[in-house]
């Protein structure tokens, strides 16, 4: 059966001028878009910080230390964090979410199948008006049928999409899909900071543990003097009892040292998904020099550097799109429909007899919103919000990146003026110690003067490898802060706030 086409004529132009005027009015009742409520941020608000070249820090930053012992461990990290895995796994539906939208745009074609065997008995009861006596009452019972049907058809439908309905969907997707792929970028560099911070936290434990354990040796060979003089009455008593004291203090900081570098490397062993036997035994290694110099675009690429801040940027761009989708509700929705089906039933088996039905039709549908008790609205508003809260997120999220670096600045700056100090010390220290010695040699002071000079440069070489493990994790901390390496170069225009009340996007 051939498809029905309505005939041409002016009755199907005016049919079509019709429609077309519908159309226009209801858009006319779709709302304007507003601005957002919240004024996005573009630049990071500091004062006084260096601006300059971008291209600090490099992406991957950690091999910069050379140590092939965090470059194992990040490697690790990357393949079998839990984090990550769940990074990855939002990231990929995301993706999937962008392919469903895609998806829409396209023709679809929907099948239909069916098959019934049937079976009647029929019995007809009745009166015959006007008869008197029994005789008006009558029945007819021809018997049973066994009848069998079959239909098969399909029906094609394509959303023409003419207002870009559903494009706006497509772009939300596509806004939540690189809004999860900043927020697996924000998951990796965070735990790649985690992963050098725990590491060298591991090796500043290392240094001084082998700084406590000689500090601890000395005051036991300070006490066994101390117990010799006393034995023979050349010393107070109490003079041991405070040899014992600080003894007991030194092995004590030996074990508390021992317990943390022990926690350094179950949580590396948690960071890196793995039991600490697959970490591998670790190698103590000097702790390299912290750098203190200021990075040239603390300021202005903070914005494209940080990817918590374009994962907001992105979120601000699917919200922007949202409304764009919500507003077009309002529209008519237009497809093309096209249907053929083909029935075929044997109403009596064994007579020989069936029925035969040929369909077919194309056309165009519109579906006009004339009443949505408020649901429209509702979603449009909703719609509004989101693109509210979302640039508020953005903001909140700037404002904190600014603040994470100016601090790690600050305390960069503070604990470099602190070491100087702390060089002094610990130079003082020695020349007392070598001054000592040369006494020593002499014969003019005996070994306790020597050892408790001895244990006040391990007490000074403590500090300096305290402050010197601070400034490393200052360091890494504002590697984080701008970023971990993270650099996105084509991040979406932020929505202007002082956009007119009757923009349609």
């Amino acid at each position: 059966m051939a498809p029905f086409l309505p005939p041409p004529g002016r009755s199907f132009r005016g049919s079509r001028a019709v429609v077309v005027a519908v159309a226009l009015l209801l858009t006319a009742c779709a709302p304007p878009v507003r601005p957002p409520a919240f004024q996005p941020r573009d630049d990071v608000p500091l004062s006084g910080l260096p601006v300059g070249k971008a291209g600090w820090p490099s992406p991957e930053w950690w091999r910069r230390y050379g140590d092939p012992q965090l470059d194992r461990i990040v490697a690790l990290a990357m393949r079998g964090s839990p984090d990550m895995e769940q990074a990855e796994a939002r990231y990929q539906a995301a993706l999937r979410s962008v392919e469903s939208a895609r998806a829409a745009l396209n023709p679809q074609v929907r099948g239909l199948l069916d098959g019934g065997h049937g079976y009647s008995d029929v019995a007809v009861r009745g009166e015959v008006p006007g008869a008197p006596g029994s005789a008006q009452r009558f029945q007819l019972n021809p018997g049973h049928s066994w009848s069998n049907s079959g239909v098969a058809g399909a029906l094609a439908t394509w959303d023409l999409d003419i207002w870009g309905k559903q494009k706006d969907a497509v772009a939300a997707a596509v806004g939540q899909a690189r809004a999860a792929e900043a927020e697996r970028a924000a998951s990796a560099t965070s735990l790649q900071y985690n992963v050098a911070n725990t590491y060298f936290d591991w090796q500043a434990q290392q240094a001084r543990l082998a700084v406590a354990r000689h500090a601890a040796a000395s005051a036991a060979d300070y006490r066994e003097l101390v117990a010799l003089r006393v034995e023979h009455g050349l010393d107070d008593p109490t003079a041991l009892d405070q040899a014992d004291s600080r003894l007991a203090q030194l092995r004590r900081a030996v074990a508390q040292l021992e317990g943390a570098a022990s926690l350094d490397a179950v949580q590396l062993a948690a960071l890196a998904g793995a039991s600490p036997n697959e970490l591998g035994t670790l190698t103590p290694l000097p702790l390299p020099v912290p750098d203190t110099r200021l990075p040239p675009d603390a300021r202005l690429a903070l914005l494209a550097r940080r990817p918590d801040i374009a994962a907001a940027r992105w979120q601000i761009e699917a919200s922007s799109k949202n409304i764009d989708q919500a507003r077009k509700a309002y529209y008519p929705d237009v497809s093309l429909m096209a249907l053929g089906a083909f029935l075929r039933t044997y109403p009596d088996l064994g007579s020989g007899t069936r029925t035969d039905l040929t369909l077919g039709n194309i056309g165009a549908s519109v579906q006009l919103p004339i009443f949505s008790g408020g649901r429209l609205r509702a979603q449009y508003e909703g719609a509004q919000a989101q693109l509210d809260l979302a640039v508020a997120r953005y903001d909140a999220a700037v404002v904190q990146a600014a603040g994470q670096v100016a601090q790690g600045i600050a305390t960069l700056t503070t604990l470099e003026d602190q070491r100087v100090q702390v060089d002094r010390q610990v130079a003082a220290s020695a020349a007392q110690k070598g001054k000592a010695a040369d006494r020593r040699s002499k014969g003019l002071i005996d070994d306790r003067t020597w050892l408790d000079a001895d244990m006040q440069l391990d007490q000074q070489r403590d500090a300096r490898l305290q402050l010197t493990s601070q400034m490393l994790s200052a360091n890494l901390s504002l590697i984080h802060a701008l970023g971990g390496g993270y650099h996105a170069d084509d991040l979406p225009d932020l929505p202007a706030a002082g956009a007119g009340e009757d923009s349609t996007r």
